[in-house]
């Protein structure tokens, strides 16, 4: 703890210029009257776009609700609570403040925020609308290429009704179909037709394979 103490008083000139400059902290002096003496710009980007908001008092920055809840340690020791900023719309902007006491009856109120710019807003939102745009283009060439898959598998099942006489399938119109398209046309099957010893001689049709 000492070192780091040492390292902080070492380069307290690289430390200040962060403070005084940085988006993401918050820091505040108050006096006993809850008037601001100063701020870094943080603070006054967060709440009056980047005006100096010294001499006011820092209930006019804050929510109703706040107003009564702000404590004003009697002690160095560092106490911890939750202030509702407003921001130039009214809107909340919940922050876990710190505050401590300092020389001449003054506060020191310091607290963490992610200060985002419109810019960087439009930036991040670019960049998600892209990555969305992109995501969507996937999906419909994924939906695409199922439904040409799905489109080309046929399979036949279930009870066909077929004629005992001519062999011929009756379809779901109500039409009779040679079993040949009714198959090709219902499956991947193809034929290769063929003529059968049937044609030949009557004997050699006895000696066929029954199925």
């Amino acid at each position: 703890m000492d070192e780091f103490k040492n390292i902080i008083l070492q380069h307290a000139s690289e430390f200040e210029d962060y403070f005084i400059h940085t988006d993401t902290l918050i820091i505040i002096v108050i006096d006993k009257d809850l008037k601001i003496s100063t701020h870094n710009k943080c603070f006054s980007k967060l709440i009056s776009s980047g005006k100096d908001a010294s001499g006011n008092s820092i209930n006019s920055f804050l929510l109703t609700e706040s107003h009564d809840i702000l404590p004003l340690p009697d002690s160095t020791k560092n106490q911890s609570i939750w202030l509702n900023f407003k921001s130039l719309d009214s809107s909340p902007i919940p922050l876990q403040c710190h505050i401590v006491k300092i020389e001449n009856e003054k506060y020191l109120i310091f607290g963490g925020h992610l200060m985002l710019t419109n810019e960087k807003i439009l930036q991040k939102m670019t960049i998600m609308s892209n990555e969305m745009a992109n995501m969507t283009r996937d999906l419909h060439k994924k939906n695409r290429e199922l439904k040409e898959a799905h489109s080309k598998i046929k399979i036949l099942s279930g009870i066909v009704p077929i004629c005992m006489h001519c062999k011929e399938i009756r379809d779901d119109k109500g039409y009779w179909n040679q079993i040949e398209k009714y198959i090709t046309e219902h499956s991947e099957a193809h034929f290769s037709h063929g003529i059968c010893c049937l044609l030949y001689t009557s004997d050699a049709a006895d000696d066929r394979p029954r199925v």
